[in-house]
């Protein structure tokens, strides 16, 4: 009996202590469940809180970006701005002039006519008051002066800038020119500084009645300040966000504009009262110097401080400026915050049902060993490797699950899976990124909400077709994004099957793939044109050629021509004005070419100032059809160029040659051509020559002399 009650209290200690420990592990595990659940919620949501910073980082940069390459276009328009403005002032003051002349030149002697025209002029001003129109003769003697009127009378053809330009001579050779019109730059002191001379274009034109040169400009630099208030009041309009603005500092931190810091326009932090604005000023103005991110206190576009913001800072050198993007929050956080209370709230909430549930556990433990000790550690043990076993694969089961989970969120391409009647029951996070659309907005629909149109139905028949018979379909296709653009996408849609072979899911996956698109038309075109002219190059020639040569060999009676022009003395130009110079001439050449040939024809760059012009197949006489724009060719080459206040003129030389003629082979016909044209050049230039085979006997006889 004795030994009977020690071995019931031994097996009752083992089954308490087994109880016990098996309450403790109970506990644990579940604490540990807990602990591993709030680490990745807490890992999530500061993935989810990078991603929005980075997101606001990207979104800084590029406001400020945006901002600076304004400022610098206008910046860079400066002088066309100028220039333009300067024609309409000349033009204007000429208008006014001819129409006193046409009223008064019957009424009143011609030395009371030409002073009531000069006196209508010298109290005109513009640019902001600076401007004021001057006005001599052909010999470069002043006649009107209203910023220095003692020098009417004398002759000023003899003033030159700091660079010996004799800028008076090249006013009286614009109004000598036959367009009698034009611009000249040069350099001279502004008002105010005698010492340093700055640049300066001028808009020169002739008054036709008495041969007088009529001017109007400015200094660069002026009309560049005066768009600096255009600037200003754009910068200042910008808006991003709720609360994302731009501020403008000068290079010494000194406060320029800006929404949420106005009260502080024109300031320096030395200059502020509030000791917490000047150490914000401070603490921004250390910054300035430098383009990139950094964080320091600034202010939200209604004037609140606020705390360790974000900042971009981008300086702009040609206006001694910087410009600061900040302040900028983004709605994303909020709902950040939101779901990080969210979850805490719900982590004290699991907590409590923890403990309760671990309570009630212990409380059905003690009544259970109270009725079933005896039994009870044979039935546990029984019991206990089951639910080990069971628990295990739960907890396999879970991980596998959450690891799938994990990798289809994390996945790049956009993923979908719809059912068997193809109706959609879960995308991914990419799925969202490239079309627009939440989960709640396509659950339950069918996948053709993101169709183009831009197949037809035969495509997707096709499509269907191969997706049942192998299971498996790869393609490009075109599909609509929530905001209705277009763009192309590499899909694969995979059938997944049970046991029984019948089909359960469909799995889409696609990525964006606009960019790759775009990247080969870029390289498409790149390989195909001229990259100064924007003409169709010598590959793209030599296609045509071939193409029309195939259809002229199909359809007898059809012709076509090949005309090989070269610019005659081109080389000085480039040598005296620079290369960029000479690429404006190619421009405008190669524009006066397009416009002057037929819609069938086509003009291309082959090298150098060497242009082919093909004209396309058609029936007659192809030769004179060929000598007529030849000759129009070289009249429109020979028409004066006006670039950057020069004129230049230039003549061409041109070689013709006819298909089939004098042959069906593309690469003999262009050598024909330049035969011709070489012919051309021997004989005087500024003329074409039509092919001969005289021209390809005498080369050929040259080759085989050279070769002995």
């Amino acid at each position: 009996m004795e030994f009977t009650k020690k071995i019931y209290k031994s097996q009752m200690r083992t089954l308490w202590s087994v109880m016990a420990l098996i309450v403790l592990s109970l506990a644990a595990l579940l604490a540990y469940f807990f602990t591993i659940s709030h680490q990745h919620s807490e890992a999530r949501l500061n993935t989810f809180q990078q991603s929005i910073e980075m997101q606001i980082s990207r979104r800084l940069k590029g406001e400020v970006l945006a901002a600076s390459g304004y400022a610098e276009a206008k910046y860079q328009r400066a002088e066309q701005v100028l220039m333009a403005r300067a024609q309409d002032e000349v033009l204007q003051a000429l208008e006014v002039m001819e129409g006193i002349y046409q009223q008064n030149k019957n009424i009143i002697s011609e030395a009371q006519l030409k002073q009531i025209m000069l006196e209508s002029l010298r109290g005109v001003r513009f640019f902001n008051g600076r401007g004021y129109y001057f006005v001599g003769d052909s010999q470069g003697q002043s006649l009107l002066l209203p910023t220095q009127p003692e020098l009417e009378g004398t002759s000023l053809i003899d003033l030159k800038d700091d660079k010996g330009n004799y800028f008076v001579r090249r006013f009286t050779q614009v109004i000598a020119s036959d367009e009698g019109r034009g611009y000249v730059r040069y350099r001279w002191y502004p008002p105010g500084d005698q010492q340093n001379m700055q640049d300066k274009i001028t808009y020169i034109a002739r008054f036709e009645p008495f041969n007088w040169m009529i001017g109007a400009g400015d200094y660069v630099f002026r009309i560049q300040n005066d768009l600096q208030h255009d600037i200003i009041e754009y910068l200042q309009n910008i808006q991003f966000g709720e609360d994302g603005y731009i501020s403008v500092l000068d290079s010494k931190g000194g406060i320029i504009a800006g929404k949420g810091v106005s009260r502080l326009v024109g300031k320096y932090s030395s200059l502020l009262e509030s000791a917490e604005d000047r150490k914000r000023l401070a603490a921004v103005a250390y910054h300035v110097g430098t383009e990139g991110f950094f964080r320091s206190d600034w202010y939200q576009a209604d004037g609140t401080p606020v705390s360790d913001q974000l900042i971009y800072a981008k300086p702009l050198p040609m206006w001694n400026w910087v410009l600061l993007a900040g302040a900028y929050t983004d709605s994303s956080l909020a709902l950040l915050e939101t779901q990080r209370q969210a979850i805490s709230q719900q982590e004290r909430s699991d907590s409590l049902q923890l403990m309760a549930m671990l309570g009630l556990i212990m409380a059905i433990a003690l009544l259970t060993m109270r009725y079933f000790a005896r039994g009870f550690q044979r039935v546990f043990s029984g019991y206990q490797t089951d639910l080990d076993q069971q628990n295990k694969v739960l907890i396999e089961n879970a991980h596998s699950l959450e690891i799938s989970a994990r990798i289809v969120q994390a996945a790049h391409e956009g993923i979908m899976v719809t059912d068997t009647n193809n109706r959609i029951i879960s995308i991914n996070e990419s799925f969202t990124r490239i079309t627009g659309y939440e989960l709640d907005e396509v659950i339950g629909k069918d996948p053709k909400l993101l169709k183009s149109f831009r197949q037809d139905s035969d495509f997707y028949r096709a499509l269907w077709d191969v997706l049942k018979r192998k299971g498996v379909w790869h393609g490009e296709v075109w599909n609509r994004r929530k905001n209705g653009s277009l763009y192309p996408q590499a899909l694969s849609i995979t059938c997944l099957r049970n046991d029984a072979g019948n089909v359960e899911n469909y799995i889409g996956t696609f990525t964006d793939i606009s960019q790759r698109k775009a990247f080969e038309e870029q390289l498409e075109h790149m390989a195909q044109s001229d990259s100064l002219t924007d003409l169709p190059n010598r590959r793209t020639l030599t296609a045509r050629l071939q193409h029309e040569l195939a259809i002229i060999g199909r359809n007898p009676g059809r012709q076509l021509g090949i005309i090989f022009m070269d610019l005659d003395n081109f080389k000085p130009i480039n040598d005296t004005y620079g290369h960029g110079v000479g690429d404006q001439v190619l421009i405008t050449i190669a524009r006066r070419l397009n416009e002057t040939v037929r819609s069938i024809d086509m003009v291309s760059r082959v090298g150098g100032d060497e242009f082919v012009i093909m004209l396309g197949n058609q029936p007659g006489d192809m030769q004179q059809t060929a000598i007529k724009l030849a000759e129009r060719i070289i009249q429109v080459v020979s028409e004066p160029i006006m670039i950057a206040g020069e004129s230049f003129s230039l003549t061409a030389s041109l070689g013709i040659s006819l298909a089939p003629g004098d042959s069906s082979d593309e690469s003999q016909l262009l050598e024909y051509a330049d035969l011709a044209l070489y012919q051309a050049k021997r004989q005087g230039r500024n003329n074409y020559k039509l092919f001969a085979l005289w021209m390809a006997e005498k080369q050929q006889e040259q080759r085989d002399q050279g070769n002995k």
